[in-house]
């Protein structure tokens, strides 16, 4: 992976819908789910991928930081993987409470796991 990375966000319901069916890696802080992209990227520097963060979790600024937290973190995690991460899916990231008050590279090492996991599966 190049020094930058582009995130694109899933657009639409039925996108949601479609990788919310699909396989899933749980974790204490977040579950990730991902899909199989039906169309190739046209450069390999695209990451498919949203942070989500429910009502439940606090009220707007405490999920807003929980979602920059968890992007900033999947940045991170995706540049320490290098080629070992595969971008050939689409990426929902569900965040949990615990994430706010996480310890950053904690989140970066998390995240690392599972999706090295998520590319086994």
């Amino acid at each position: 992976m190049a020094a930058s990375i582009k995130f694109e966000s899933l657009s639409g319901n039925t996108e949601f819908k479609q990788i919310l069916k699909s396989k899933k890696v749980i974790s204490n802080l977040f579950t990730i789910y991902y899909r199989k992209i039906e169309k190739e990227l046209e450069t390999n520097k695209k990451v498919i991928l949203s942070c989500v963060s429910a009502k439940k979790l606090g009220n707007a600024v405490k999920r807003n930081k929980i979602r920059r937290r968890l992007k900033m973190a999947t940045r991170k995690a995706i540049m320490e993987l290098n080629s070992s991460f595969n971008n050939k899916y689409k990426y929902a990231i569900f965040a949990k409470a615990k994430v706010y008050d996480e310890n950053f590279q904690t989140l970066v090492e998390e995240l690392k796991n599972k999706f090295k996991e998520a590319k086994y599966n």
